[in-house]
């Protein structure tokens, strides 16, 4: 019992915060980080894990897209499982002073983000925010290692073409965790 609860105070708020960028509700992420939690508990697994985090996150994102597709409980998600929209926001204010830099740098940040699709603002996350390696991305997002590092050199050739405003972002992902 003491390895489930490690990993649960290790790991719940990164995990809260992956399920919130995926679309999802608060409850609906909870129930489903829960239901992860407890299948790994009844199962024994906590010791056989290797990789606990990617476990975690690919779990997790199974869990939401298995609800969403039963059409059970889904709010904010609409059309295809593909569509589904990840929300990347930045807690620019948090970490800058004076408002006027903080407005001029988050509208850039949007607007660089905005140019990125779904699932490249999604694999731009789990690269940058949670330091994942190409082989946990792609099993996370359920893609194959070449199409993860195509999604990531696509999104960073966006980027690099909005002025190189990009490293700005991918900064401050890295220093808001």
């Amino acid at each position: 019992m003491d390895d489930i609860e490690e990993l649960y105070n290790l790991y719940i708020d990164s995990l809260f915060a992956y399920g919130i960028r995926l679309g999802f509700n608060r409850e609906q992420v909870m129930d489903s980080i829960h239901n992860v939690y407890q299948r790994i508990m009844l199962s024994n697994k906590t010791k056989e894990l290797r990789s606990p985090k990617s476990y975690l996150f690919k779990s997790l994102r199974n869990e939401l897209y298995d609800e969403y597709r039963k059409g059970i409980r889904m709010e904010r998600v609409e059309g295809n499982i593909e569509d589904a929209s990840f929300h990347l926001q930045i807690s620019v204010e948090d970490m800058l002073i004076a408002d006027e830099v903080k407005v001029e740098v988050k509208s850039k940040i949007n607007k660089i983000m905005d140019q990125l699709s779904s699932r490249q603002r999604e694999v731009i996350y789990l690269r940058y925010t949670q330091n994942y390696e190409y082989q946990q991305i792609a099993d996370i997002m359920g893609i194959g290692v070449p199409s993860c590092r195509n999604l990531i050199l696509k999104a960073l050739k966006v980027l690099r073409s909005e002025n190189a405003d990009y490293f700005l972002f991918l900064a401050l992902l890295k220093n808001t965790h």
